[in-house]
Formats: structure tokens, C-alpha cells, sequence
């Protein structure tokens, strides 16, 4: 056999070993990004939080399966979603922030395809389901989408999906309570997000101007409360009281700008998803 063919079978074995390995770090990456930016939220296990964030398990592969299923995927993810959606029955209203300047091509593509493939949903892709790859990623980012324009997609993907529109009100909260989350907050929170809430010590994120708009603005409170009980304090996340976190909740609102009433905010996401952030 001639060295020309020895070396041509020794590079198809060297890239056939190569592609599981590339494979596995896809989804190391994949896994990485979604514990980082998608998992206080969506939950680890992809189940979401009642009333306040939808379910991935079960639910992404049912979107990525309709026409335009792949397209609305990757955009959400890239510009983000504002306005109520029904998902298992269920409705939630809330915003998903815009991940296009934060997320790399090949993260975006990376995290879809962990999700798909986490859970059991790789059991319901469609048949010959491609991944998603970061040449498809940079290509949606050319065309900027608005959170609305994402969110009216959506509603040509899923055309079947009704939606009952809540009787969305201002959020309710006392200046007594918002004092109460004050304390609560230089307890559990001041170390990380500083004492003027974008100067802590130790790199929390900003929870006041843009960035707070940003991320919770288009929202209910229920997404904002219901992202603190789940993630916050870090090295104890949820372990907090429900009504300290309500506490807390009222405390970045006044904060933000948002005017104190006479009733106070309650621990119930359910109520919390009629109190709208959007100004």
C-alpha cells in the first residue's frame, strides 16, 4: 500500500476521533452557557417556574417541530420576547431579555442545542433535526428584531396558541415595605451589588437604570420577584423568606423610579403577574 494511501487513512481516522470530541465540547459549552445565563430562570432541570417562567423540557422541541419553529427559536434568543404566551395551558406573562450582546454565535447555537437535546427533548425533534450551527446565528442577528416583533412571530408559529390577556395594573407597593427590603437588601445583597446597587464589591450586576430596564422593564413583577427567590442570595439562592423577597422586590422598584401605594406587594407570584413594569 502505497504512503499516499497511509496517510489519506490516517487523517479520515484522525477526523472520525475528532468528531465526538467536537461534539462533547458543544455541549460542554452548550451547558456552561445555559447555567450561566439561562438556568436561574428556566430552571436546571428546564421545568421553568409556575406562573412566572415557561418550561423548556417538552416545550422547545414542540416549537422547534412547527414551519418557522427554528427561525422564532434563534431570534428569541438573539432579541428577546415581551407579552403573554400559553404554555401547558398555562399563562405567563413576562419579557425575555435580549442575549445579542451578550452571547456569542457559537454560544447561542450551543445553548439551543444543549436545550434540545436535554430533558428527553431530543426524543421529540423532528425527524433529520440539524443542529443549529453559529453560521445561522450570525445570519438572524443581521436582521435586528424588536422584544415585540420577536414576540409577534411567535404568534405566527404558533398560531393556535390563545392567549387571555391579563388586566395588567401598576405594581403595588408601600414605602414601609420598600424601607423593610432596604434593611433585607444591606443583609443579603449590598456585597455583591454595592450600596448605591451598581458598585458592589464583588461584580454584582446593576439593579437600577438601563440595565434594570433592560432586563425587567418590558416585564411583570412576577419575573423580577420570581428571579430573586430563585437565584438570590447566591450562596444560598431561595433560602430566603417569600415575604423578604417581596420586600426586597418592593426596594429595587423604588429604587427604579416606580411610585409606592397604599397596599403592599404580596409574596404571590400569581398576583404579581398582573403588575406591569412597562412605563
Amino acid at each position: 500500500m502505497s504512503a499516499g494511501w497511509l496517510a489519506c487513512i490516517a487523517g479520515m481516522i484522525a477526523l472520525t476521533a475528532m468528531a465526538p470530541n467536537a461534539a462533547a465540547e458543544d455541549a460542554a459549552r452548550g451547558a456552561d452557557t445555559f447555567a450561566a445565563t439561562c438556568a436561574a430562570c428556566h430552571q436546571p432541570d428546564g421545568r421553568g417556574v409556575p406562573d412566572t417562567f415557561p418550561p423548556l423540557a417538552g416545550h422547545a422541541p414542540a416549537i422547534a417541530a412547527l414551519p418557522g419553529g427554528r427561525d422564532y427559536l434563534r431570534h428569541v434568543v438573539l432579541f428577546g420576547q415581551e407579552g403573554p404566551i400559553t404554555v401547558n395551558g398555562q399563562t405567563i406573562t413576562g419579557a425575555m431579555p435580549a442575549w445579542e450582546s451578550v452571547l456569542s454565535d457559537e454560544q447561542i447555537a450551543d445553548v439551543l442545542n444543549f436545550v434540545l437535546h436535554s430533558w428527553g427533548n431530543d426524543t421529540a425533534l423532528p425527524p433529520g433535526f440539524q443542529p443549529f450551527t453559529p453560521a445561522e446565528i450570525a445570519l438572524a442577528r443581521l436582521k435586528l428584531m424588536t422584544p415585540a416583533e420577536v414576540y409577534a412571530l411567535r404568534s405566527q408559529v404558533v398560531p393556535a396558541e390563545t392567549t387571555a390577556a391579563l388586566a395588567m395594573v401598576p405594581p403595588a407597593f408601600t414605602q414601609e415595605q420598600a424601607d423593610r427590603g432596604h434593611t433585607a437588601y444591606r443583609r443579603n445583597c449590598q456585597d455583591c451589588h454595592g450600596p448605591n446597587l451598581n458598585d458592589g464589591e464583588f461584580g454584582g450586576a446593576p439593579l437600577t437604570g438601563q440595565y434594570f430596564a433592560r432586563h425587567w422593564g418590558n416585564g411583570s413583577v412576577a419575573a423580577l420577584y420570581g428571579f430573586m427567590r430563585n437565584k438570590m442570595p447566591p450562596d444560598r439562592p431561595g433560602k430566603l423568606n417569600p415575604q423578604t423577597y417581596a420586600d426586597l422586590t418592593a426596594f429595587l422598584l423604588a429604587k427604579n423610579g416606580y411610585q409606592p401605594v397604599e397596599a403592599e406587594l404580596p409574596p404571590d407570584p400569581a398576583a404579581q403577574q398582573h403588575m406591569d413594569l412597562k412605563r
